[in-house]
């Protein structure tokens, strides 16, 4: 999708205002009568050089989560940063890209990019939803191996 420099503007400011990924694909689809996956979106974002603005959390709902982090002694299954994907290297036929990608429970997908450039996941376990910080960390990671030289 070619966007104008207003546009991009626009979208730079709602960045700067604390926008999500999220909230600039529902800007795009609403204001800007255009489609896309949250990947590309993100995409988007990584193009236009912008960098997303970390929510500020309340003093006090730090000090509930850090009361809560010292009574568990062992890591949950969940935790950011335990998503390990894996770029095939010979891409599974009728794919662009193709890999696995493991989530934070241990379960394995099969993940593939098509001609067209949207994402599908095709897990072990049917009816398998990966929560939603585990799908974050492994778009990120994936799009971190995809830009790499790794491939």
């Amino acid at each position: 999708m070619n966007l104008s420099d207003e546009q991009k503007q626009i979208i730079a400011q709602r960045l700067s205002d604390g926008a999500s990924i999220s909230d600039i694909q529902r800007l795009v689809t609403d204001d800007f009568n255009g489609s896309m996956t949250f990947m590309e979106t993100r995409f988007l974002i990584d193009d236009l050089n912008l960098d997303l603005k970390e929510p500020e959390v309340a003093e006090e709902a730090t000090i509930a989560q850090d009361a809560e982090a010292t009574l568990v002694e062992e890591p949950t299954a969940g935790e950011a940063g335990s998503v390990s994907v894996d770029v095939d290297k010979i891409n599974q036929p009728g794919t662009a890209l193709s890999g696995t990608v493991t989530f934070s429970d241990g379960v394995s997908a099969k993940w593939y990019v098509d001609p067209t450039g949207r994402l599908g996941l095709d897990p072990e376990q049917e009816g398998y939803q990966p929560n939603p910080a585990d799908i974050e960390t492994f778009q990120m990671e994936l799009q971190s191996k995809m830009q790499g030289p790794q491939l």
